[in-house]
């Protein structure tokens, strides 16, 4: 499902519950672009959920499992809405978002078992419907002869990360996530970490089922990355911030480093400023500040930052380096 999409239940296909579902799917599709949960009982994105059926693209009817109702799915201009959070000052979270790797072992009261991405189990499942809702992309590893060479479920359950984090090299993910999940008396437990370039984030939740405690974590994970990553409102122009990049030695890496920060949530504008021996430079129109820029780039797998101590023409300058 891309950013722009939802499905939602509809007990009719009358126009007032299809209206009332347009705004209910663009409520979900403003969480995902914002990263921020609590953002739809904001005054301004109660103005925006009242004009919905305005930026739909296309909708249409699907059946539903239950008896008596209908699931609405509905495409919405992401650019357009994306335009008018940014407009009233809201944040956004657009462009390249990372894609993280998943080390998932799972304990029940039958067994242990470390999840593959060949493997359907519940609990993949529920990380999934999550990262979904939440717009997150995960990546599975496969499991064959090379990653059981290096990793084991014990490395997962015990926490002994370096293996994990060796192994995943090969996947060159943006992030890499180890969740475990396991009982805990008569409820379930979850513990999420997150790795990204030096940083290490963890968080752990409990619920009823196996999925509420997936849902727990995960959503404070989604809650992270919405608030490292978001941007709010247009900085005015100011003349804008050079981006020096150093490791660019061909064509190709400078138009994958010029994508790369097109991509970016935090560029409005981007336009060359020229090629030295040793480096790119970009001059930049930013939203939000330089420092969205290298958050953004931590959980990337395309640019880390590379501090600089002088001015590029002076203009303020942040650095960065290509990695391969």
């Amino acid at each position: 499902m891309s950013l722009g999409e939802a499905e939602v239940r509809v007990a009719s296909r009358d126009r007032p519950e299809r209206m009332e579902g347009f705004s209910q799917a663009l409520a979900e599709v403003v969480v995902r672009l914002s990263g921020h949960r609590d953002i739809v009982s904001d005054p301004r994105v109660v103005s925006l959920l009242e004009q919905a059926p305005r930026h739909v693209q296309q909708y249409r009817y699907l059946d539903a499992p239950d008896e008596g109702t209908s699931l609405l799915w509905v495409r919405f201009d992401v650019r357009a809405v994306e335009q008018q959070l940014l407009d009233a000052g809201l944040p956004v979270w657009s462009g390249e978002r990372p894609a993280l790797l998943v080390w998932l072992g799972v304990q029940d009261r039958q067994e242990r078992r470390l999840i593959s991405a060949g493997d359907d189990h519940d609990a993949r499942a529920s990380l999934e419907s999550v990262a979904r809702e939440r717009g997150i992309t995960l990546l599975f590893p496969l499991m064959d002869l090379e990653d059981q060479g290096r990793v084991s479920l014990v490395d997962v359950m015990g926490g002994f990360h370096e293996p994990l984090l060796e192994a995943s090299r090969r996947y060159g993910p943006g992030g890499v996530l180890v969740v475990r999940v396991q009982p805990s008396g008569s409820r379930w437990q979850a513990r999420l970490q997150l790795f990204g370039g030096d940083e290490s984030e963890q968080w752990q939740g409990d619920g009823e089922t196996q999925a509420d405690a997936i849902a727990a974590v995960m959503h404070q994970l989604g809650d992270y990355l919405g608030r490292r990553l978001t941007v709010a409102g247009i900085q005015p122009d100011r003349g804008g911030i050079m981006v020096s990049v150093t490791g660019v030695e061909s064509l190709g890496d400078y138009l994958r480093v010029q994508s790369y920060l097109a991509d970016m949530a935090a560029v409005s504008r981007l336009r060359p400023h020229g090629v030295k021996p040793d480096r790119a430079l970009f001059l930049v129109q930013v939203r939000g500040s330089g420092r969205d820029l290298e958050r953004a780039a931590l959980l990337g797998s395309t640019l880390v930052p590379d501090p600089l101590t002088t001015a590029v023409d002076g203009i303020e300058t942040i650095g960065f380096r290509l990695l391969r």
